[in-house]
C-alpha cells in the first residue's frame, strides 16, 4: 500500500527542482568517457555526487577495474524503500566520435534546452534525474519513512562474450545489477529510468543468442566447389530462418505487440586470404522471447528447424545450432503497488496518465524481479530533438531538459508515495 502524501508538500519539494544541477550533472557525467567494461572513472566520479549529496555511498569492485556505485539514503523507518537503478556503461565508446556531437564523450548543451552526447540517452540523464529528486526533497526538509536506494551499475549494455571475443569489453547483460543485488543494493521496489520517453514499462521481452555453423571445405580456389563451400551453403539455412520468422512473431504475439527475430552476424572465411575457401560459415541469431517464455523454448524451435533444413538437403550434415547467451523476459502485473504509484504520480504531475506498454528490448529489470525486487522501466529520455521517438542513429544521444525535469516532479511524488513522510 501507498502512503497518502499531501499534494502541498509534494509541490514544496518540486519547487525546489534546481535545473542547473540536473543539467551540470548530466553534462558532467557524458563528459567522462565509459564504454562497457571501462566504467571505473565515471563509478567514482557517481560515487563522490552520492556522498555529496547525503547517501551512505559504497564503491562496489565487481572486477577490472570496474565498478558498482550505491548509495543508500536511509529513512526514519515505517515506509517502504524504493531503489533507482541506471547503468553507466555506454552503447559505444570515443571510437564513434567522428559520427557527430551526439556520439563524443562531451557533453554539449544545444538552445538551452537539448544535451547531446555518448551516454547521455543511454543512460546517464537518468543518474543525474534520481539525485536531483532526492535533493529537492533534502532541501525541502521531508524526512522519509523509507529508504532511498540508487544503484549505479557497470555491465548492462546487451553484449556477450563468444569465440575470440572475450575480455571485460564484453561482460554486459546485467553484470553490475547481479553483483549489486547480491551485495546490500536491495529494496522493496525499484524503477529503472531507461529511456521509454514518460512510457511505464511493466513487461519487456528475453532474449536468446544462439550460434549456427554450417560446415564447409577448407581448400584452393583452383579446386573449390560451389555446392561444398561453406558460405553458400549457409544461404540455405537463411533463406529457412527467413521464413521462419514472421511465423514465429505471429506465434508469440501479445494482443498488438509482436518480438523480433534478427540476423545479427555472419562470419566466414578470411578477406586477406582470397583463394581459400572458408572450412565454415557461422550465422547468429537473437531472437526475443516474450515474457512467459523461456530461452530454451526459443532455442529448441530453432533447433528443430535446423534439423528439418539437414533433413531436407543432406549436404548440410553437420550444421549445428548451440545457444551461447539466455536471458529471459520480464513483467509485473498492471495493478502492482509500483506501477499505480507511477501511474498516479504521473497524472498529478504531469495532467495524464502515462502511456503503458511492452518494450522488445531487455533491460536489468529482468534480474531484479527475479531476486524479488519489483521493477518497471520508466524514464524520461527517447525524444528526437528533429520530431518522433526513440533513438535517432544519425543525430546521436540526446536528451530533452524539460522532460528530465518533468519525470523529477514525478520521482518525488512516488518516493514520497512509496517510502512515505516520517512524522
Amino acid at each position: 500500500m501507498t502512503n497518502p502524501v499531501s499534494q502541498d508538500l509534494i509541490k514544496k519539494a518540486t519547487d525546489l527542482i534546481d535545473r542547473s544541477r540536473l543539467v551540470n550533472l548530466t553534462i558532467d557525467l557524458t563528459n567522462i568517457p565509459s564504454p562497457t567494461g571501462y566504467e571505473g572513472d565515471v563509478a567514482r566520479a557517481y560515487h563522490e555526487v552520492l556522498k555529496a549529496s547525503g547517501f551512505d555511498a559504497t564503491l562496489q569492485p565487481i572486477g577490472d577495474e570496474r565498478y558498482n556505485a550505491v548509495g543508500r539514503l536511509q529513512g526514519e523507518g515505517g515506509g517502504k524503500s524504493l531503489m533507482f537503478n541506471g547503468h553507466l556503461d555506454t552503447s559505444f565508446g570515443p571510437e564513434q566520435a567522428h559520427r557527430g556531437i551526439g556520439y563524443q564523450c562531451k557533453g554539449t548543451l544545444v538552445d538551452d534546452e537539448w544535451i547531446y552526447g555518448m551516454g547521455s540517452f543511454n543512460m546517464k540523464f537518468a543518474l543525474a534525474n534520481y539525485v536531483t529528486a532526492v535533493e529537492a526533497i533534502r532541501k525541502a526538509g521531508i524526512k522519509l519513512g523509507g529508504d532511498v536506494v540508487i544503484a549505479a551499475v557497470a555491465g548492462e549494455i546487451e553484449k556477450a562474450p563468444v569465440n575470440d571475443y572475450e575480455g571485460r569489453q564484453y561482460q554486459g547483460y546485467g553484470v553490475g545489477t547481479k553483483y549489486a543485488i547480491t551485495h546490500g543494493a536491495v529494496a522493496d521496489y525499484c524503477i529503472l529510468g531507461e529511456p521509454t520517453n514518460m512510457m511505464l514499462i511493466p513487461r519487456h521481452c528475453g532474449t536468446t543468442w544462439i550460434k549456427i555453423t554450417v560446415p564447409g571445405q577448407l581448400i584452393h580456389t583452383a579446386w573449390s566447389q560451389v555446392e561444398r563451400n561453406a558460405i553458400n551453403k549457409a544461404r540455405l539455412v537463411l533463406d529457412a530462418i527467413h521464413e521462419w520468422i514472421p511465423g514465429y512473431c505471429e506465434r508469440n504475439r501479445m494482443g498488438d505487440f509482436t518480438p523480433r527475430v534478427n540476423v545479427s552476424a555472419i562470419e566466414g572465411g578470411w578477406p586477406w586470404r582470397g583463394a581459400r575457401t572458408p572450412d565454415n560459415c557461422v550465422i547468429y541469431l537473437d531472437v526475443r522471447t516474450i515474457p512467459d517464455v523461456l530461452p530454451v523454448q526459443a532455442f529448441n524451435e530453432v533447433r528443430d528447424l535446423i534439423k528439418s533444413v539437414v533433413k531436407a538437403n543432406p549436404h548440410l550434415e553437420g550444421t549445428k545450432a548451440e545457444i551461447f547467451l539466455s536471458a529471459p523476459g520480464t513483467s509485473i502485473p498492471d495493478d502492482h503497488d509500483l506501477v499505480t504509484s507511477i501511474i498516479a504520480a504521473h497524472t498529478n504531475q504531469l495532467g495524464q496518465a502515462p502511456k503503458m506498454g511492452t518494450e522488445t528490448w531487455y533491460s536489468d529489470a529482468a534480474h531484479m524481479n527475479r531476486y524479488g525486487i519489483p521493477t518497471v522501466n520508466y524514464g524520461s529520455a527517447g525524444r528526437i530533438r528533429t520530431g518522433g521517438g526513440g533513438f535517432s542513429t544519425q543525430q546521436g544521444e540526446h536528451v530533452h531538459i524539460g522532460d528530465m525535469v518533468d519525470i523529477v516532479k514525478v520521482y518525488i511524488e512516488v518516493i514520497l508515495r512509496l517510502c512515505g513522510v516520517a512524522r
